[in-house]
């Protein structure tokens, strides 16, 4: 079975992206990993020469008594929404999220990440200084974010930026799998700048390898990108949205940090990051 590893500080935020956790799961016969964080403090043992091992411990089991009463919620939620039969586990881990969420992702074998965002300030921040952007651009596995805007409803329409390349063509194939048990629709956006090297031949060649799959392809002529998809995304009614983030960044030549982590602060329905596979 599938396992979705969704972080979690039981805020407003965290339980709002919850359902979409659950929703997720419910469709990719998934079972949900919960993954709570906490600071160890620091400790000068010249002042306090004691067992730190023992301060750790306890520390960690008044974390896990805490983790422990938070759950009753999560499941009253699941259950509140007929989603009580989805398996839940929780993991706690100290020190840096990120790097949490990674150890987890590989013990695991997690195949999708869901977090909460609040736009331009979301609990990454708030909790050890990061934040959506870097959990997109940081793990190996496709994120989904979820603004705190973002309440939940079905997921009818879903948008894939592209650039008419290769891998493009591969990360499409992963959106039509996810599409396919959503029963979504797929629309396709490329942004066509006025620079543009890519021809008309080669967009019609490009879509018509993606004649068995039932997409409808758009190209916009238009110098701001950001712009132009968050247009389209209202226009077109889009329930999610779903980009390639490239490892070496996205679109760096409009942006200093990429395109989807700038989106993810800027849109109110929820994004899914897609990483390029090896």
């Amino acid at each position: 079975m599938k396992k979705i590893l969704f972080p979690t500080d039981f805020s407003a935020i965290a339980n709002n992206a919850f359902l979409y956790a659950l929703k997720m799961a419910d469709t990719l016969e998934a079972e949900i990993v919960l993954l709570h964080t906490f600071d160890l403090p620091i400790i000068d043992n010249a002042e306090m020469p004691m067992n730190f091992k023992e301060i750790y411990d306890t520390l960690e089991v008044q974390q896990m008594e805490s983790f422990k009463d938070h759950i009753p919620n999560l499941q009253d939620i699941a259950s509140f929404n007929k989603l009580g039969h989805i398996k839940l586990s929780h993991i706690l881990k100290s020190g840096d999220l990120i790097y949490a969420m990674r150890e987890t992702i590989e013990e695991q074998n997690i195949s999708l990440v869901v977090m909460g965002t609040s736009g331009t300030s979301n609990w990454f921040e708030t909790l050890l200084g990061s934040n959506a952007g870097e959990a997109i651009t940081m793990l190996p596995v496709p994120v989904l974010s979820i603004p705190i805007e973002a309440h939940y409803h079905k997921i009818e329409t879903i948008a894939f930026t592209t650039l008419y390349r290769e891998k493009d063509m591969t990360a499409l194939k992963r959106v039509m799998d996810i599409a396919e048990k959503l029963n979504a629709t797929v629309k396709c956006l490329y942004v066509r700048k006025s620079g543009s090297e890519i021809t008309d031949d080669q967009i019609s060649l490009w879509e018509a390898r993606c004649s068995q799959w039932p997409i409808q392809f758009f190209v916009i002529p238009h110098d701001n990108v950001r712009e132009t998809i968050q247009d389209f995304l209202h226009s077109q009614h889009i329930d999610l949205l779903t980009m390639l983030t490239e490892k070496r960044g996205f679109f760096e030549d409009l942006f200093s940090t990429s395109l989807t982590q700038k989106l993810s602060y800027k849109v109110d329905i929820p994004i899914m990051a897609l990483h390029e596979q090896d």
